[in-house]
């Protein structure tokens, strides 16, 4: 299990500032060891999206002697430092970012104050537009002409005078399109979202990857890796080159035979999309824009094509020049459609949640599913979830059970929930997230020395297969994605605790079932299906041998391959359990209705439910029936864990309530029992062991936040 540090390391009463992170000090490398860190995300080296020099600058120094007085290093020494500790420091790439701060020069030509310090009449500007123009080639030690020598050019073999302009996301209207969620309100600096279709871009990408393995980075995070198409819902992106290569994309679907009849009769030779739209009175978008499925499956292609080649080059680039590995992620939000193509491509799977929720067991279950087997962090969100409540609780001495639950239920549920250092509050809240240190090392304590009870693999249980082809447009078109909706309001605890976000208006089966199960504490792993377009089929046969039972929910487009396997998995006797609609204009359905073991539910939670229950019970291997409490089973090397995580935490009182008789049954397994808490091993008058007829009862007694039983 991997041990993240949400490493942002912004100042507590202080606004969140991108994209450059404050000065690294020795006293984080002893906070890093103290919580037993073993990666860093969004950790350092940011400062590429303001210029290559002010990088340059953040990883080589030099610091200034009143922040060596305390401890201050350059990002390089840090790096080095977290290598010989063990620990993976990530270079971030807010590769979505294109960045102009209000900045004041001195006599020299050198900046004498930037953001903040630089607010005031007559001050003027540095970022990309004064990098790329070398308005101010003595504002730092490197200038434009050691990176661009030739000067930079563009896909039309024009000379870039701009590169701020040059490669900002555009709407309908050829506006540029700013990263609002990263300016802080009420400040005078402005960040354009960035396409990295353009290829002037993808080079600049590529010198801040550079610069940072150079630096000595351990990982390589490409924030928003989905760019463009995080401006599909501000309107955009219309550039150039998006484009341009729309149109071929067109021309190949056509040749292929893929493309729709809506198509018909459309000279794809001289298509414009902005040009088609705009003309026949489309002035907003995406709205009711034609053709957008096939724009926005145009993008996930070039997700899958541009991600994939700045990780190839990140990987090829510390190969040849140092000999060593370097590790590849991104920010994958929310684990959202998008990104399915491109898992293949990461080492480690790190997502921000849309919402921070309370209780969400069925978001990690589905988080560990998507990743396939690669180790998952996830980092909090401040919108639209417990985090700004929950800052305040911690800052007045209150909200610990609330803390240790939520940081504990990831791991619990087979990922890791990475420690807020400094962690981001937004652009709007004057505040960093730093949870209290004994809370924190006592939760750190525990996954550090017990990292045996969270071994890796198949659940004794169900598969839940996600169709991306059934799912994937659904999913990403609804008010949000898997973790809730588009709101952006910070509730109260209780408020998120006893609120899912979902949205009503649009049927997902695939969640409501995994929602369902959770809420029964069902064991079950997620299997993405992919569809054999956008991400290869790859799945097989061997994927369900660990699984007694697999669920199908709504599934009512499959790949032949993905057919076959099913039906070949129900003639071994595997019990299925469909969930609405399956593989339509097949006969896979009426072919699995030749078998008992195969049950199919019409797409109505109502029956959803007792059906379940009655395919899951005769193959379940652990039952906790107590509402209040989460349970979750690992199994590894003929040892069982079971985890159990009580979620009863009552506002008035400030603590999650003590379950005062817990029984938890399992099957399948043997040996001496033993229960631990947070502190340690729980002694044996607190439980009782009752063994009949093969099953195993374990009957706790007075279960605080966190118990776990082991054999």
């Amino acid at each position: 299990m991997e041990r993240g540090i949400y490493f942002d390391g912004w100042f507590k009463h202080n606004h969140c500032y991108h994209p450059s992170l404050p000065i690294r000090t020795v006293q984080m490398l002893e906070d890093l060891e103290l919580y037993h860190g073993t990666a860093l995300v969004w950790s350092g080296m940011g400062g590429g999206s303001i210029s290559l020099p002010y990088l340059e600058q953040e990883i080589n120094g030099p610091v200034d002697l009143r922040m060596r007085f305390y401890g201050g290093m350059s990002d390089r020494e840090f790096a080095a430092e977290c290598g010989r500790r063990g620990i993976k420091m990530f270079g971030i790439v807010f590769e979505v970012q294109g960045w102009e701060f209000p900045a004041v020069y001195d006599e020299e030509g050198k900046i004498a104050a930037i953001n903040l310090h630089a607010q005031r009449e007559g001050h003027e500007w540095y970022g990309l537009r004064e990098f790329s123009q070398d308005a101010h080639p003595g504002a730092f030690r490197t200038s434009l002409k050691d990176y661009y020598p030739d000067g930079i050019l563009n896909s039309a073999g024009e000379r870039v005078s701009d590169l701020w302009e040059e490669c900002t996301t555009r709407d309908l209207h050829g506006r540029p399109i700013n990263a609002e969620w990263v300016e802080v309100k009420d400040h005078e600096q402005t960040a354009y979202q960035m396409c990295r279709n353009n290829p002037v871009w993808r080079d600049y990408l590529k010198k801040i990857i550079k610069m940072q393995i150079d630096g000595g980075v351990q990982g390589i995070q490409l924030d928003e890796c989905e760019l463009p198409m995080t401006a599909i819902t501000s309107g955009g992106c219309f550039c150039r080159d998006c484009m341009r290569e729309f149109t071929q994309y067109l021309i190949g679907r056509r040749k292929e035979g893929k493309l729709s009849s809506e198509w018909d009769g459309i000279d794809l030779e001289n298509f414009n999309y902005k040009e088609y739209l705009l003309s026949n009175g489309y002035d907003t978008f995406p709205g009711e824009a034609p053709f957008f499925r096939d724009y926005w499956e145009y993008q996930v292609c070039q997700v899958r094509k541009y991600f994939g080649e700045l990780a190839d080059y990140a990987r090829s680039y510390a190969m040849e020049t140092y000999g060593r590995k370097i590790l590849v992620s991104g920010n994958f939000y929310n684990l959202q459609p998008a990104y399915h193509p491109i898992v293949p491509k990461a080492d480690i799977i790190i997502t921000e949640m849309e919402h921070s929720l309370f209780r969400q067991p069925y978001f990690y279950r589905y988080s560990a599913g998507f990743a396939e087997g690669r180790s998952v962090i996830i980092a909090e969100n401040p919108y639209g979830g417990i985090i700004p409540e929950l800052v305040k609780l911690l800052d007045k001495g209150k909200g610990y059970d609330l803390y240790r639950a939520f940081m504990l239920e990831a791991s619990v549920y087979g990922c890791n929930m990475s420690v807020p250092y400094g962690a981001w509050m937004g652009n709007t809240i004057k505040d960093a997230f730093w949870p209290p240190r004994s809370v924190t090392k006592q939760i750190q304590d525990f996954l550090y020395e017990h990292e045996d009870f969270f071994p890796a693999g198949p659940v004794r249980g169900a598969a839940v297969l996600y169709s991306y082809a059934s799912n994937y447009w659904r999913d990403a078109h609804r008010a949000g994605s898997a973790n809730g909706d588009a709101s952006e309001s910070n509730a109260a605890v209780i408020e998120a605790t006893a609120t899912d976000f979902g949205n009503s208006s649009v049927r997902m089966p695939f969640w409501d079932v995994i929602r369902y199960m959770s809420s029964k504490n069902a064991l079950y792993d997620v299997l993405m299906m992919p569809d054999g377009e956008l991400r290869s089929d790859d799945f097989a046969a061997e994927k369900l041998d660990p699984y007694a039972m697999v669920v199908v929910p709504d599934a009512p487009v499959l790949t032949k391959n993905q057919q076959d396997i099913l039906l070949e998995y129900a003639k071994k006797g595997g019990r299925v359990l469909v969930y609405g609609r399956l593989a339509e204009g097949t006969k896979l359905a009426e072919a699995l209705g030749e078998y008992e073991n195969v049950v199919f539910v019409p797409e109505e939670m109502e029956q959803f439910g007792p059906a379940f229950e009655a395919v899951y019970s005769p193959v379940s291997t652990a039952v906790c029936t107590d509402p209040r409490v989460g349970m979750h089973r690992f199994d590894a090397d003929g040892r069982t864990f079971v985890h159990l995580l009580n979620y009863d935490y009552d506002m008035e009182e400030d603590r999650v309530r003590p379950v005062g008789e817990l029984e938890v049954t399992l099957r399948e397994t043997a040996g001496e029992v033993k229960v631990w808490g947070l502190d340690g091993e729980v002694p044996e008058s607190e439980y009782e062991v009752i063994r009949k007829d093969g099953e195993i009862t374990v009957k706790l007694f007075d279960v605080g936040v966190y118990r776990v039983v082991t054999f």
